[in-house]
């Protein structure tokens, strides 16, 4: 039982999906817009719940052994209990202004910090990267001259043709390389949710194989 009801009810889900997407059948579509669908939303509120029970419990052991690097977890903690007792308790939830103003006063400078720490890793990948060792790391580092160089007005500034080029490297180049990417992605996905649905695969299962 603990291998075959969650394989049915899997298969009967997505099966469920694939009929409400591929035909127009009243019945079946409203019920999977009212029950199907409104599942995922209860599963992942459950899911961000368990996320939130395994962070304190985590931090708090942190804490109460004096781990390496524990004050970290103590400044977590000092930010994200409050915001999670405000979003829960306060009138209107997560859209008060009062919960909203602190989101924005604490996360997005933090998240902007973080974001400008991650430029230097990035100039650092960018070194080891574009050195001219072969063929296509010497085209790599061209293209990417090219299209940082039209991209700031330093390089329009200097030759008219950088952003023409840079330009045409996004639109032509770039393109083709994400739909080869979005292509890869689909036909991976959809190979992962036939298994999912003739039970190939059961990592999600609790009693694994």
């Amino acid at each position: 039982m603990r291998r075959t009801v969650p394989l049915v009810l899997a298969f009967t889900a997505g099966f469920i999906m694939i009929l409400d997407g591929w035909f127009a059948i009243p019945p079946l579509n409203t019920f999977a817009v009212r029950y199907v669908q409104r599942s995922v939303t209860v599963t992942s509120a459950w899911a961000v719940g368990l996320g939130a029970t395994n962070i304190l419990r985590i931090h708090v052991r942190n804490i109460s052994s004096k781990r390496a690097n524990w004050f970290y977890s103590v400044v977590l903690l000092l930010f994200f209990i409050p915001m999670l007792l405000f979003g829960i308790f306060l009138e209107g939830n997560t859209a008060n202004p009062f919960y909203q103003a602190l989101l924005s006063a604490f996360r997005m400078p933090l998240s902007n910090s973080v974001f400008a720490l991650n430029s230097f890793y990035m100039a650092s990948a960018c070194y080891r990267t574009f050195r001219a060792r072969s063929m296509e790391s010497g085209a790599l580092l061209i293209a990417a001259a090219f299209t940082m160089l039209g991209a700031v007005p330093l390089g329009a500034a200097v030759w008219g043709g950088f952003p023409v080029i840079s330009d045409w490297i996004l639109k032509v180049i770039n393109d083709a390389v994400v739909r080869a990417f979005s292509l890869g992605l689909t036909l991976g996905t959809l190979s992962q949710c036939v298994r999912n649905l003739v039970g190939i695969e059961r990592g999600y299962m609790a009693a694994g194989e």
